[in-house]
């Protein structure tokens, strides 16, 4: 007689990704999607507010003109772009990623600031919080160029709850460096894994 396997409807989970099924939905749900190109069937065109870009402009850097972004050269850093996201607050809490281009030569540092003004969206008061992720680095040891999404709010703080405003700000040329290039590609956000929440 043969054995009697049991059958299973799902691959085993991966638990360094995720504790459990509904988690990896979070983690694998993204509510917005803003791209310079469009890489993803859910698309919305990365665009700053109005009047919020300085020192960054959008085109493409490649040989053959086919890769995009949002970049930044200048040497003394203080080149700024802000991009908005614009969120149900009824989740109460919003997980933030910018995606970038590393590479390992050429590439500079920024600093990431999200302003969270929930359903606050013409800002009529200061923020209700402010996150920041400082000295992102574009460049690494890898002789390669590729993007790179970075997470810059946490699961288990709400650094945004609705409207959202996310300002990059580069640095000035690191010592010993031949570019200071910064290349953004991405602004995508999620909901917060409950998983991870400490309330």
């Amino acid at each position: 007689e043969g054995v009697n396997v049991p059958h299973k409807e799902v691959p085993p989970l991966t638990t360094f990704v995720a504790d459990d099924f509904d988690h990896l939905e979070v983690l694998s749900h993204y509510l917005v999607v803003k791209d310079v190109a469009r890489v993803f069937s859910q698309w919305d065109k990365l665009l700053p507010v109005s009047g919020g870009a300085t020192g960054f402009e959008l085109y493409a850097d490649d040989n053959l003109k086919q890769r995009p972004g949002w970049i930044a050269t200048n040497p003394t850093g203080g080149s700024k772009i802000t991009f908005s996201i614009d969120l149900p607050p009824k989740e109460k809490c919003y997980v933030v990623y910018l995606a970038i281009l590393r590479s390992y030569k050429g590439m500079g540092t920024f600093n990431v600031e999200v302003r969270d003004y929930g359903d606050d969206r013409k800002k009529m008061k200061p923020p209700k919080r402010v996150t920041t992720k400082q000295d992102i680095d574009g460049l690494w040891k890898s002789p390669i160029s590729v993007w790179s999404d970075i997470q810059i709010t946490e699961d288990n703080y709400p650094g945004c709850t609705g409207y959202c405003e996310v300002e990059v700000t580069t640095n000035p040329i690191a010592k010993g460096r031949d570019g200071n290039k910064v290349k953004l590609l991405t602004l995508s956000a999620r909901r917060c894994s409950a998983t991870k929440q400490n309330t």
